[in-house]
């Protein structure tokens, strides 16, 4: 092994998290990190031992903390409290968490969270359901940083936007987890005659209302996918001397990358990949969040029209009787169930017959006679009408190119010169960007967006130009994201 991480001072890295006090100190921990290098640190206060011994004192004041901590004792002393504080500073350093450091300024020695320290500290605070989190904040800033890529043509800001495109789909399956994890836990509370309520209540208040409504609506991975999708396109258009030049520098700052690329430019392969993690997070992780939201939500909704149907609170006779059959005398149970019994022996139970078809009830039909029904020629032209009415606009992308093909000239076209001698010749206008930059269209044709805007009597739009792509740089069908 190259690095080995449990040696020297983290060869116990993890025991101040195995004692009893360990939810005291994973608390204290996540302060510090937010006091450091939170969104709202103040970067020129130093970490003092007063300062960490000051968060272990707001730590202990906290009611779930200290009964963790305390339990079974009415009254701690000032001073017991202060020695845990000690005690806790002096484990944490030895174990590799935090470290002592000179400050250059005035060369006093203060501390600091070690780099372990910090990473660990972070997933503390990153867990924290306390707070809302943008969990889409990893596809805006793919997108910020393609948009600074394409601004200064650096390497870096690639490499980024890829890395942010790796981990959309992963935030989003956390989502779908979390949702399963909170399915489970309604079964548990159900099988313990218990309802969730209370989770479910801070679920929607708290979680839904301020995080997962916006992530849904407004701050959605869709919102961002039409952007990210130019962008790429744009960086695929980019000219030759520059795409070479990305892709050198590229090979220098990731070496990953030659095994992975294959021959291929590893600016362009980078594209592809960020393209499918993008579209697997908007076509198959969104809809399956939706759909474990649903789930939850069904869920609850059984299981609290079946406690209502119940009532159990009340008392109700059911709930009595059932009561009563648990704490009952056995000889009275008996006589109970045989009287039941002797009841319900004289019913007969049979399966309907195959014939049979049961036919839902619907409430408020007109049970008047039907009429026969009357087939005119008038009747026939209104719904080859309305039949033709639908399929007016409906076009597949396939269809589009197939119209788009055969107005290339030289191998390129601009939009504002199609024609748009028809209905269909407007509609061909209008989608043909995105044809081109469909799954099947971008396999052989680009299209770049050109700084000029163009009118007609029908819309207004930006003006693209739209061209085969070289043989050599045509994309290669992908087989998976």
């Amino acid at each position: 092994m190259a690095n080995q991480f449990f040696v020297g001072k983290r060869d116990q890295f993890f025991r101040p998290l195995t004692w009893t006090t360990r939810e005291c100190c994973a608390a204290v921990l996540r302060n510090l990190y937010d006091r450091v290098h939170g969104p709202n640190a103040d970067y020129s206060e130093a970490l003092t031992r007063e300062i960490v011994v000051n968060e272990v004192f707001n730590v202990l004041s906290l009611p779930e903390v200290r009964k963790g901590m305390f339990a079974g004792r009415d009254m701690v002393s000032a001073e017991e409290e202060r020695q845990y504080a000690s005690e806790l500073v002096r484990d944490l350093k030895e174990h590799g968490w935090l470290e002592d450091y000179k400050d250059p300024i005035d060369l006093k020695t203060t501390l600091r969270l070690t780099r372990s320290g910090k990473e660990f500290s972070e997933v503390f605070s990153n867990l924290d359901n306390s707070r809302a989190k943008t969990r889409q904040r990893n596809m805006r800033s793919a997108k910020k940083a393609l948009a600074a890529f394409l601004q200064n043509r650096d390497p870096d800001e690639l490499l980024d936007s890829y890395d942010f495109s790796s981990r959309v789909v992963q935030d989003l399956q956390d989502d779908i987890d979390y949702f399963r994890s909170l399915i489970q836990s309604l079964t548990r509370e159900a099988l313990e005659q218990k309802l969730a309520w209370g989770e479910f209540n801070e679920f929607i208040e708290k979680r839904f209302e301020k995080e997962y409504s916006v992530r849904l609506v407004a701050d959605s991975a869709e919102r961002h996918r039409g952007d990210i999708a130019h962008y790429l396109e744009s960086v695929r258009a980019l000219p030759d001397e520059d795409r070479l030049r990305v892709d050198s520098a590229l090979l220098q700052r990731a070496g990953w990358l030659e095994a992975q690329v294959q021959g291929r430019s590893p600016m362009l392969w980078l594209c592809d990949r960020m393209d499918g993690m993008v579209e697997a997070a908007c076509n198959l992780k969104l809809p399956m969040l939706r759909a474990e939201m649903g789930n939850y939500v069904k869920r609850f909704t059984s299981l609290l029209r079946q406690a209502l149907s119940l009532d159990y609170g009340a008392k109700s006779p059911l709930g009595r009787t059932m009561q009563w059959l648990k704490d009952g005398a056995s000889d009275e149970r008996d006589r109970l169930l045989d009287v039941l019994a002797d009841r319900l022996g004289t019913s007969e139970v049979r399966l309907p017959a195959a014939g049979l078809r049961w036919v839902p009830r619907e409430i408020g039909v007109d049970r008047r006679e039907v009429q026969p029904l009357q087939i005119s020629e008038a009747s026939r032209v209104e719904a080859a009408m309305r039949r033709a009415e639908a399929e007016a606009f409906a076009f597949s992308e396939r269809q589009i190119l197939e119209k788009l093909l055969p107005q290339l000239d030289g191998d390129r076209l601009t939009l504002d010169s199609l024609p748009l001698d028809s209905a269909l010749d407007v509609m061909v206008a209008l989608h043909a960007v995105s044809a081109a930059r469909s799954t099947e269209g971008r396999e052989f044709l680009l299209a770049r967006k050109l700084p000029t805007v163009f009118e007609t009597d029908y819309f207004i739009a930006d003006n693209f130009e739209i061209q085969v792509q070289p043989a050599d740089e045509q994309v290669q069908p992908k087989t998976g994201t």
